[in-house]
């Protein structure tokens, strides 16, 4: 079966609103016409098969063809204007293409899997951000208590080799380092506290408060060994 194709603005096409409604009529049955090759077959013959497809008259041929050729919908010939670009294979498909990609992408768009596919990303953005944001403000607390803690150390030797040490200590061994610390009774003199660094690599935190005899392995001659 054949068929055309038919613009839905035809109807409000400003050349057929100045037809009558039989005229209208009269045009489309010649776009059915053209399509079936009637209007591009033996032009000395073409009245009569026009007048024959409509169902015409010859004067009243001649009377539709001249209200139709004065819209500018067809040529003196019975020619359909603007037929090759209307019917061409890309006229409507590139258009209709576009048309439903649009359709398919409002579609996901406003898909319940999209809105939350768009959450999730959205709140694992805010997550990430609020991690790093995190991360750095414990980072921050940190090295404050690592601060504390060697503004608490009495003996104030071997900064540069105690820090890392401390750094990689976790919160719950440092807030333990910072409790001893505050509490434990030191030795008045100097000589008898430990070095920094040994005082982290051997634990020191975990004895007794009250400190112990002087420990030669930790000293030489009243002098610590570091």
């Amino acid at each position: 079966m054949m068929w055309l194709k038919l613009f839905v603005d035809i109807a409000q096409n400003p050349r057929m609103k100045l037809l009558a409604f039989e005229d209208r009529w009269h045009y489309i049955s010649l776009l059915c016409a053209k399509a079936e090759g009637y209007l591009d077959e033996r032009p000395e013959l073409r009245d009569r098969m026009v007048s024959v497809h409509l169902g015409l008259t010859p004067s009243e041929l001649e009377n539709v063809k001249d209200r139709l050729v004065d819209v500018g919908l067809i040529s003196d010939t019975w020619q359909i204007y603007n037929w090759d670009e209307k019917q061409s294979k890309d006229a409507t498909g590139a258009a209709r293409k576009r048309r439903e990609r649009a359709r398919k992408k409002a579609e996901q768009e406003s898909s319940p899997t999209n809105k939350n596919k768009n959450k999730n990303i959205d709140i694992e953005g805010k997550c990430d951000s609020h991690a790093t944001v995190t991360g750095q403000s414990r980072d921050i607390e940190k090295d404050e208590q690592i601060e504390r803690i060697w503004e608490l150390y009495p003996r104030k030797v071997g900064k540069k080799a105690c820090l890392p040490k401390l750094q990689k200590l976790d919160t719950a061994t440092l807030d333990l380092i910072e409790k001893d610390l505050r509490t434990r009774v030191w030795e008045e003199n100097p000589k008898f506290i430990p070095y920094p660094e040994r005082y982290i690599s051997r634990e020191r935190w975990l004895d007794e408060i009250s400190m112990p005899a002087p420990d030669t392995e930790d000293f030489d001659a009243g002098v610590l060994i570091g």
